[in-house]
């Protein structure tokens, strides 16, 4: 079971790298105006926060402001949701693609498609688990209490994954401190 997880894992990985790779080089000249378009048309990606917003496999964006001020956050995270943890809906998990750089941010945006087309439309954190140890040492497994997300929530469509994924406007909050 243990090889047939780890084959699986590793064809993926591999196809999803290899589609980010073309992604990147493909969209190099034109990736200027993509991310124009994304934030021109952000309004029509925005929805009101409930339930079915953190559906696992979305990638959202949001305001966010952390319990605990003393630590590093991202006040606007951009996320691959995961779900909530043990059916607790007061939180959500998500991977937090600002804690990556460009290259890596468009691979996972590429892995979660591969998964979403393997799993029908479905994300799975026991699926996906292995696949986060490939990005050892990022801190972007990150779960996000509900009532500190702001109300409006961007959702990006899947088709516009990789390309949302390009996109960098985290907004890091250092104890006292913050930076743009």
């Amino acid at each position: 079971m243990a090889t047939t997880l780890r084959c699986l894992t590793e064809g993926l990985f591999s196809k999803a790298k290899k589609k980010a790779k073309d992604f990147l080089r493909a969209t190099k000249n034109t990736l200027k105006s993509i991310k124009k378009s994304i934030v021109k048309n952000k309004k029509k990606y925005t929805t009101k926060k409930t339930a079915s917003t953190f559906k696992p496999g979305n990638l959202l964006t949001f305001r966010y402001n952390a319990l605990d001020q003393t630590k590093k956050f991202d006040k606007n995270p951009l996320i691959v949701c995961l779900g909530s943890p043990r059916d607790n809906s007061r939180h959500t998990l998500g991977l937090n693609l600002h804690w990556l750089p460009e290259n890596q941010r468009v691979l996972l945006a590429s892995l979660v498609i591969e998964m979403l087309e393997k799993n029908n439309g479905k994300l799975v954190y026991e699926d996906i688990k292995p696949l986060i140890q490939k990005f050892k040492g990022s801190p972007i497994l990150r779960r996000y209490a509900i009532r500190r997300i702001s109300n409006q929530v961007i959702s990006m469509p899947q088709d516009m994954y990789l390309a949302s994924a390009t996109i960098t406007y985290p907004e890091w909050h250092y104890g006292d401190k913050e930076s743009v």
